[in-house]
């Protein structure tokens, strides 16, 4: 190991001792990706992804969500039924790193699956140019809280859902399975009267990773057409994704809000 990479541990792992689960943290940052296949190393990349903003109670305070042009063909539309077509305006990774920089920062990263998640989101990053130590335990994942919540049930996003009651519209779009994902973890924080502190640990992994403080950019956001049966009726998470949104950072603590029907904080 390198002294960089030495001194950049012992920083991680001293921010994290300081960090305090029990203390106010703005909340978490439920995040799902779809991409071209599984190993980056193999040549795979992003080509959408979803951002659902969470108080500490695990409410909706906001949401995003785009396609992304991966810079090359689009692999796996059996399973995603995302084309070359519609990625040909998106943006790129690197245009939205800002967002998603801003959207992270503070919060505790959740995904379901996180390992494959924090992997993607590591090296995009890396490739935009703003590398961040994010590893595969960094965090939340849905997954792994379901072995404890969800004994009997298999790791599966649409046997956990049916479970607990909730409902999965689209499989493989990144905005519903990342609904579907916080509404697990919200699911979990209800029953869990404890919730932080028996997840303390990922809870400080999570808080103590250092996003790169980017500018968020004016690059349009691309969010996939609405299928012909719309969004469910509860709107419990997100905004009108039919139409190209721009995002702000996420609010502060202290003037949390939610999104709008417009797409706005």
């Amino acid at each position: 190991m390198s002294l960089v990479s030495r001194w950049t541990r012992r920083r991680r792992e001293s921010r994290e001792q300081r960090l305090e689960c029990r203390a106010p943290f703005p909340g978490y940052a439920v995040v799902d990706l779809e991409t071209t296949g599984f190993s980056w190393a193999e040549g795979d990349r992003v080509i959408e992804i979803a951002v659902i903003l969470l108080d500490e109670q695990g409410t909706p305070v906001g949401a995003w969500s785009t396609l992304v042009d991966p810079g090359r063909a689009v692999a796996g539309t059996h399973v995603h039924q995302i084309t070359d077509r519609d990625v040909l305006h998106a943006p790129t990774f690197g245009q939205i790193a800002g967002l998603v920089a801003a959207s992270c920062a503070g919060r505790v990263l959740v995904a379901h699956n996180l390992a494959f998640d924090s992997q993607f989101l590591r090296m995009e990053m890396a490739q935009a140019g703003h590398p961040v130590d994010l590893g595969p335990t960094d965090g939340l994942c849905t997954v792994r809280l379901a072995q404890h919540y969800l004994p009997h049930a298999s790791g599966e996003l649409e046997e956990l859902c049916y479970a607990t009651g909730i409902t999965v519209q689209h499989r493989h779009w990144a905005l519903w399975d990342a609904e579907a994902a916080g509404r697990l973890l919200h699911s979990y924080i209800a029953g869990d009267w404890a919730f932080a502190r028996h997840w303390c640990i990922p809870i400080r992994r999570g808080l103590a990773v250092e996003w790169p403080d980017l500018p968020v950019g004016e690059t349009p956001l691309l969010p996939r057409c609405l299928p012909a049966a719309g969004h469910p009726a509860d709107d419990w998470c997100v905004p009108d994704v039919s139409q190209t949104i721009q995002r702000p950072p996420p609010p502060l603590p202290s003037g949390r809000r939610r999104v709008s029907a417009s797409g706005r904080f």
